[in-house]
């Protein structure tokens, strides 16, 4: 490895340390957003509470249930979004990084004629319509979560009323549905934030004279069966002959190794830049 690619290399990894900082705070505002039609449905439930018992009657439970669907589809709304924004957040942070990392060791010549808001609209385009393991979509992934937290809301306000609760009882089982589907938010929010991140840096590494080939580094999840995830094995693979691990920016078997992967990547210059 040449002088030039240690630079740029350790500069790539600084980039992915810092992105993991981003999608910290990412998933907190995804949370943020997608928890707002909490209050949505607080105020559904006082609207069918009767006025002098503070509860709601069987009578009125198939009609408050069928109200969930504008629940279900604020959370559909919210949750898209969310995820959009952190989509195209990830892409932008890491192309201006990866650029100015690029000027700084190789000076003005090496990134003429790539356009970063060309490959961060690319790079939306690929992570909102790419088709994943389970063979969805995001889209499809955000309306499985929403419907998924609708059935579960249904199950615990159904039996709340039947079984007669105060309001106080049926808010706090909301809240707790919430609270319990806070994991499937996160892994969304990591999932495709550095699924772009990822796709940004190879995208950029297509439009480049400079760059040759990428390297993944696995991530470290510290998990005992991490050796079966797909980044650990991949990054033990020489698909190519260049090397564990090193594939062409095209491969996009690469970009997204598995949910939660916090691989990252690093760049093998051409020849006349090594």
């Amino acid at each position: 490895m040449t002088e030039q690619e240690r630079k740029i290399n350790a500069a790539l990894k600084r980039i992915a340390t810092d992105y993991e900082r981003l999608n910290d705070r990412q998933v907190r505002f995804a949370i943020r957003e997608i928890d707002r039609v909490r209050h949505d449905i607080t105020d559904l439930l006082a609207d069918y509470a009767d006025k002098a018992t503070g509860k709601i009657t069987k009578r009125r439970l198939n009609a408050l249930l069928r109200e969930l669907e504008s629940i279900e589809k604020a959370v559909r709304t919210n949750g898209m979004s969310a995820l959009e924004d952190v989509i195209k957040e990830s892409s932008s942070y890491t192309t201006t990084a990866v650029n100015g990392a690029m000027e700084q060791t190789l000076g003005a010549a090496a990134i003429a004629g790539v356009t970063l808001d060309v490959i961060d609209r690319d790079v939306f385009r690929y992570v909102v319509n790419r088709f994943a393991d389970d063979g969805l979509q995001l889209s499809d992934r955000v309306w499985r979560f929403a419907g998924e937290q609708r059935d579960e809301l249904n199950r615990v306000l159904r039996s709340s009323i039947i079984r007669g609760d105060a309001m106080t009882q049926m808010i706090a089982r909301v809240r707790e549905v919430y609270a319990n589907d806070t994991w499937k938010i996160e892994r969304l929010v990591r999932t495709e934030g550095a699924t772009a991140q990822r796709v940004g840096e190879a995208y950029y590494a297509q439009r480049s004279d400079v760059v040759k080939a990428l390297k993944l580094h696995e991530g470290t999840c510290g998990r005992k069966d991490h050796n079966r995830h797909r980044c650990h094995i991949l990054a033990q693979e020489d698909r190519h002959g260049l090397g564990a691990g090193v594939f062409l920016p095209d491969d996009s078997e690469y970009f997204a190794p598995h949910p939660n992967c916090t691989s990252y990547y690093t760049y093998v210059l051409a020849d006349k830049y090594a």
